[in-house]
């Protein structure tokens, strides 16, 4: 009975919001065991009933006995059950999720101009970030643009939409190009996330060059972010000295500084050396930082206690009907 109980519940969402009144169903219980091994039924008087087959005198008293009784009975079931709040359950599983907060940190120096990049590093850069942006639907992610200075230029949000836009809309001289401050940059962004609630924050750190500028030492901003539980993934855009007729002569990126910003946070430090090594680069993080959660469920919860009320009143209303005008006591 139980399991078939729990079948019920199971299938067709049904709880109760006060199911402590489901132990009154011990009061028809009694009612019945009571009249059931109550001994004797009242004083039989010989009444001259040779015209009636026994049959139909057993089948009468039978009825006259229990049949309002049960009625009553099945009435008291009906209300307690209606007192209990029966509701039908209407639950929404959400899908698991990810959320991961992610400030997007963007080099906007003269030399991101450079076209050992297809069609520079800077256009490249923006393209492969739009697209990883794509494929994070439920994170927030925000965008800090740095050249000689940092600029928050979208706070962390769920408004993809609007953060393509800031995307796209960036361009070179948007901040004096003369300078790489890295270090700043990185502290803009540590400020922005040091708050965040989300278990796993990350900046994505793209630069092609060096830190010359700044008031924060980059290694300093580093264990700063560190220390807010920020892991930082930096990624040195750049070909090798000579590799193209765009190539530097030297190479500009300090490959030391950004492995060192990297390992000191928990993350890792990537080389690119063109557009498709950066967009397999951002491929690598977007895979690495997944924090799957489930969510959970959503339930509402409809009234369903008026049909066993009316239900109820029903059982009463016939219960004495019969009582009063069909199956008559003869005392």
């Amino acid at each position: 009975m139980s399991a078939f109980l729990h079948h019920l519940a199971t299938q067709y969402s049904l709880g109760f919001k006060h199911p402590w009144a489901l132990l009154l169903l011990l009061l028809p219980v009694g009612i019945l065991l009571l009249k059931w091994l109550r001994p004797g039924a009242a004083r039989r008087i010989a009444y001259p009933l040779t015209h009636i087959h026994l049959e139909q005198v057993s089948l009468r008293l039978l009825l006259t006995r229990w049949l309002p009784t049960m009625l009553y009975t099945i009435a008291l079931v009906c209300m307690i059950i209606a007192m209990a709040r029966p509701v039908k359950l209407d639950r929404t599983q959400l899908p698991p999720t990810e959320g991961v907060d992610i400030i997007l940190l963007m080099d906007a120096s003269a030399s991101m101009q450079a076209q050992d990049f297809e069609p520079n590093r800077f256009v490249a850069s923006q393209l492969t970030a739009q697209r990883f942006v794509q494929k994070r639907p439920t994170d927030r992610i925000g965008l800090v643009v740095f050249a000689k200075q940092a600029m928050l230029q979208a706070p962390l949000t769920l408004d993809h939409e609007a953060l393509q836009a800031y995307i796209s809309n960036m361009y070179l001289g948007m901040i004096d190009a003369n300078y790489t401050a890295i270090g700043d940059a990185l502290g803009v962004a540590a400020n922005h996330l040091k708050d965040s609630k989300a278990k796993s924050k990350i900046i994505i750190l793209l630069t092609d060059g060096d830190s010359n500028y700044g008031t924060i030492e980059p290694t300093l901003a580093a264990k700063a972010a560190a220390a807010y539980g920020i892991r930082i993934y930096t990624i040195g855009a750049a070909s090798a000295p000579g590799q193209t007729a765009y190539s530097s002569q030297k190479d500009e990126i300090n490959e030391g500084l950004l492995l060192e910003i990297a390992q000191t946070t928990g993350g890792q430090f990537y080389r690119a050396q063109n557009e498709h090594q950066l967009a397999e680069i951002y491929e690598q993080i977007n895979e690495l930082e997944k924090t799957t959660f489930t969510p959970p469920s959503i339930i509402y919860a409809q009234d369903r206690f008026a049909p066993w009320l009316w239900a109820a009143l029903a059982a009463l209303l016939v219960a004495v009907v019969l009582e009063k005008l069909f199956l008559l006591r003869i005392p």
